[in-house]
């Protein structure tokens, strides 16, 4: 188990006792008071800390947390596995809030206008989300992509480099649920295509997939 480990900064207090009109003695031993300057402490902290070898295992540990976190990213939540087919549409037509001009000054779109992006670009990709821990679906997505060219291959869950080389293909992420939430699905694996003037998004169970 991976530990956390925290440099906590030690502040040295000096207390000094009120001194009144009637001098009454010494008690116990008397030291001038020792301040560290708190800079200096830190780094005389991790030049130790460097000797002893402790600070080359913390940027060890943390540059592994990085590389862990850079094949297999937080997993989408709030998504479970499809178990019934459903389907239905995603819309992109949005209504522009401010007017969009070329670098010549051309107009493209008017403050007000609704638009429809498939009207203007060519979109012809399919797109695959699935849980790449899931050995069931890994199998189906490598039965769907068989033939194609034309398709992206999302995780929501799991390892990107693994599911990449048990598909050899390059494989993407679902960053921070960004695409699930705009699609709207809610089961896994979902196949994305479009359909004239909109997207068709399905949910597709393994077990007797519809292809």
């Amino acid at each position: 188990m991976k530990k956390r480990l925290q440099l906590t900064a030690l502040i040295l207090l000096t207390l000094s006792a009120a001194s009144g009109a009637k001098d009454l003695g010494t008690w116990g031993n008397v030291f001038e008071p020792a301040e560290q300057d708190m800079l200096t402490f830190i780094q005389n902290r991790l030049k130790g800390m460097e000797q002893s070898g402790e600070l080359d295992r913390l940027r060890e540990e943390a540059t592994a947390r990085v590389k862990e976190h850079a094949v297999r990213p937080t997993p989408v939540e709030g998504l479970s596995k499809a178990v019934t087919y459903r389907s239905f549409v995603w819309d992109p037509t949005f209504t522009v809030k401010e007017t969009i001009t070329d670098m010549q000054g051309n107009v493209i779109a008017r403050k007000g206008d609704t638009v429809n992006p498939l009207d203007k670009v060519p979109f012809s990709q399919v797109l695959y989300f699935i849980d790449g821990d899931d050995r069931e679906q890994v199998n189906w997505i490598r039965q769907q992509i068989a033939g194609q060219t034309d398709f992206k291959v999302i995780l929501v869950k799991g390892n990107i480099r693994d599911s990449s080389n048990a598909l050899n293909e390059r494989i993407y992420f679902d960053q921070s649920g960004v695409l699930t939430r705009k699609f709207g699905f809610e089961h896994i694996p979902a196949r994305i295509s479009r359909d004239g003037r909109v997207m068709k998004v399905e949910e597709i169970p393994v077990s007797g997939a519809k292809k």
